[in-house]
């Protein structure tokens, strides 16, 4: 898919799709419904060389009206500047840690959650550093359409560990020896970014 235009088109027809599914009573309007989105989920996966399966897991994550999901980030400096990153098990490359966030909890109470359980460590948020759009960042197209919240946050506890459910490793990292980045999840853009606002002493929010 050679860029984000086509994804976007494709979620739209998708969302018009489940919405048809959630608010329809008439069968025949959710067989139309239930095709239209079957027919665009091959589609994408046609166009875009993804698994089949890997299409329909995406679609799998929501239900009833389509709205954007929300991914959580914690971005965590040491006192030498470096910062924390976590190593996915499903692709061995590096994020920051972080995740979906859970029914009934607060953004971020997400964040600390998944440094928790992907790096081993306690933190408290400190501010909200950006949220973003991710359809205008250069991330490669992936569904749903979904907003990252980026959050600083200071160690508190804990210890740092090298393995989870979904992590297979977690260091700190100088800002100029990033590893391969996971880039479904964080671009090396944003982590310079972010990183040198914090360095800075800059408080605003960026968004978008």
């Amino acid at each position: 898919m050679k860029s984000n235009s086509l994804l976007q088109f494709v979620e739209l027809v998708l969302a018009v799709a489940q919405a048809g599914l959630t608010f329809s009573r008439d069968r025949f309007d959710i067989e139309r419904f239930d095709g239209l989105r079957k027919a665009t989920a091959s589609f994408l996966a046609e166009n875009a060389e993804l698994d089949p399966k890997e299409v329909q897991q995406w679609i799998a994550l929501d239900q009833g009206y389509p709205t954007p999901k929300l991914d959580v980030r914690a971005v965590i400096l040491n006192n030498e500047g470096q910062l924390l990153l976590v190593q996915e098990s499903v692709d061995a490359l590096w994020t920051l840690p972080g995740g979906w966030c859970d029914i009934g909890e607060s953004p971020a109470d997400a964040a600390c959650r998944e440094v928790r359980e992907e790096a081993g460590l306690e933190v408290e948020p400190v501010r909200l550093l950006a949220l973003f759009d991710k359809h205008k960042h250069p991330h490669p197209p992936q569904l749903p359409h979904a907003y990252k919240a980026f959050f600083q946050c200071t160690v508190i506890g804990g210890s740092l560990i090298q393995s989870s459910a979904e992590t297979s490793g977690a260091g700190y990292f100088g800002l100029a020896q990033l590893p391969a980045l996971s880039l479904d999840r964080v671009l090396p853009s944003q982590i310079q970014t972010l990183c040198a606002r914090i360095l800075a002493g800059q408080t605003d929010t960026l968004f978008d």
